[in-house]
């Protein structure tokens, strides 16, 4: 180990992006608000199926989102908000047989609300993506090479029943390139462990 200033400083990074990832502060920073007015949607379930009504509401959603939900607040004009809209829908049916658009109008004759979840569920992915990379670029990106191999050697060191063999018997030079990586299995085991031990299950 390197000195304590040095140690007490790689501490304090580990603890901030540990607390900054973990899964229950994703949710609460993240995925409720989205959560949150994605059921304040409101539109007329009996009002019968049309192109219009559909590009309204799925507009009306994204709008909403962007204005009040978690990260930069941007106001969209309907036409802005109905191509965001559509871009997205194209992601999140992408991959079905017929074109995204067609699947989605499908998925909305039935109830629109289907495409509406899917929807958030595709936003809150991207934006935990958006948050985590930038904890990784404005905490670990910049540190130097003995920084790095400090924070992985107390990585190993102290987290050991969150990481694989292998990684544990890794040299902390071997891993300091995979500083993230290492940070995101911390937190994701830590979670299971965690909610396993809250619901009573047993770990081992």
């Amino acid at each position: 180990m390197r000195n304590s200033k040095d140690k007490e400083k790689a501490d304090a990074i580990i603890k901030d992006v540990l607390e900054l990832i973990d899964e229950e502060y994703l949710q609460r920073f993240i995925d409720e608000p989205v959560e949150k007015i994605l059921s304040g949607v409101e539109f007329d379930r009996d009002s019968g199926f049309n192109h219009d009504n559909f590009l309204k509401i799925v507009a009306d959603f994204v709008q909403r989102l962007y204005l009040k939900g978690p990260g930069i607040k941007q106001v969209l004009l309907h036409p802005e908000a109905c191509a965001e809209a559509l871009s997205i829908i194209e992601k999140v049916y992408r991959n079905h047989d017929s074109p995204a658009y067609d699947a989605a109008i499908v998925d909305a004759i039935d109830d629109i609300s289907n495409v509406l979840s899917r929807m958030a569920e595709f936003i809150i992915s991207r934006l935990r993506k958006i948050h985590t990379d930038w904890v990784y670029r404005s905490r670990i990106d910049l540190l130097n090479w003995p920084a790095r191999c400090l924070i992985a050697e107390i990585l190993i060191s102290q987290w050991a029943p969150y990481l694989p063999p292998m990684i544990r018997s890794s040299k902390p030079t071997h891993l300091a390139n995979a500083i993230p990586h290492l940070l995101k299995l911390i937190s994701s085991n830590n979670h299971i462990i965690n909610k396993r031990i809250t619901t009573g299950i047993d770990i081992f």
